[in-house]
C-alpha cells in the first residue's frame, strides 16, 4: 500500500466537490516514494539509537531511569506508527494522542500483535511510570515482574539493588525500541513486496 501525503480533506473541498462535482484527486507528489520510506524508517533507527546511548541515565536512580524508558520507547511507538500509516504525517501531529491511545493505535495497525513480551512490557512501563509521576509511588515488586519476564533467567531471576534494576531496564529498553525498529523494517519491506507483485491482469498479459 503505497504511502501519502495528501492534505486532510477539510469542509472547502466538500464545498468544491458540491460545487464543481470533481472529486480529490491524489497528486503524484503526495505518493511517499520507495526511497522516501526507507530513508524515514532509516532516520527513525538512527534517532532511536541515538536517544538510547545519549539519554538513558547512567546513574542508579530508579525512578529517573523509569521516566527516560518511558519517554524513549514513546519516540519508538510514534515514529512506528508514522513510519507505518497510510498516511505521513509530522511527528508533531501525533502528539495529541496519549502514550495510551498511541500504543492502542499501534497494535491495532501490527504492533505486537503476535509477540508475547512486547505490547504487555510497554503496558506495565506505561503504569510503572504513571504511579511514579502522578502518585508519588514507585512499586517494585512491579517493575521486577516486568524486568523478569524479559530476562534470560526468569527461573533464577534475582535483583541485587536498584541500581541493578536501571541495568536491566536498559536492557529492556534496547530490546523493545529494536524490536519497534525490527517491525518498521519488516512492515516497510512486506509493503514494497506486495506492490511490485504482478497483479493477475500483468499475468495475463
Amino acid at each position: 500500500m503505497h504511502q501519502t501525503k495528501q492534505p486532510r480533506p477539510t469542509f472547502a473541498d466538500a464545498h468544491d466537490f458540491q460545487k464543481t462535482g470533481i472529486r480529490m484527486v491524489g497528486s503524484p507528489d503526495h505518493i511517499v516514494s520507495e526511497a522516501e520510506r526507507k530513508a524515514i524508517a532509516e532516520e527513525a533507527y538512527i534517532e532511536l539509537t541515538r536517544l538510547l546511548k545519549e539519554q538513558f541515565p547512567r546513574s542508579g536512580n530508579l525512578e529517573y531511569a523509569i521516566l527516560k524508558a518511558h519517554l524513549i520507547v514513546e519516540f519508538a511507538v510514534t515514529d512506528y506508527i508514522r513510519c507505518t500509516s497510510r498516511v505521513l504525517v509530522p511527528m508533531s501531529d501525533l502528539r495529541r494522542f496519549t502514550f495510551s491511545q498511541k500504543l492502542e493505535i499501534a497494535y491495532l495497525m501490527g504492533l505486537g500483535g503476535s509477540d508475547p513480551f512486547t505490547l504487555p512490557t510497554i503496558e506495565r512501563l506505561n503504569k510503572i511510570r504513571n504511579q511514579a509521576a502522578h502518585e508519588f509511588v514507585l512499586d517494585r515488586a512491579l517493575v521486577d515482574e516486568m524486568l523478569r519476564v524479559n530476562s534470560g533467567d526468569y527461573d533464577t531471576f534475582e535483583v541485587k539493588d536498584d541500581r541493578d534494576r536501571v541495568r536491566r531496564l536498559r536492557m529492556v529498553c534496547h530490546f523493545i525500541c529494536g524490536k519497534i525498529s525490527g517491525q518498521i523494517q519488516a512492515q516497510l519491506v512486506m509493503a514494497n513486496r506486495s506492490l511490485s507483485a504482478p497483479t493477475k491482469d500483468d499475468a495475463e498479459g
